[in-house]
């Protein structure tokens, strides 16, 4: 018996991370932001990625700019 629970990050707006569709995320993806890293694996991924819990993109995406100390 597998009683296994799949954890699913949650985007910063309260979706599921690269599998729901999210307005906030899509409104991130248009304007520059500090990346918010978080690990996610998708359904139709092999293997474990790091994408931004604002945009969904990739953290080293261009639209992601650094913080200054």
């Amino acid at each position: 018996m597998n009683d296994r629970v799949e954890y699913i990050p949650q985007c910063a707006h309260g979706y599921g991370l690269m599998r729901d569709s999210c307005p906030g995320c899509d409104a991130e993806q248009e304007r520059e932001h500090v990346a918010d890293p978080v690990r996610v694996k998708p359904t139709w991924a092999r293997q474990w990625m790091r994408r931004c819990r604002r945009c969904g993109l990739v953290a080293s995406n261009r639209i992601h700019v650094e913080v200054s100390p």
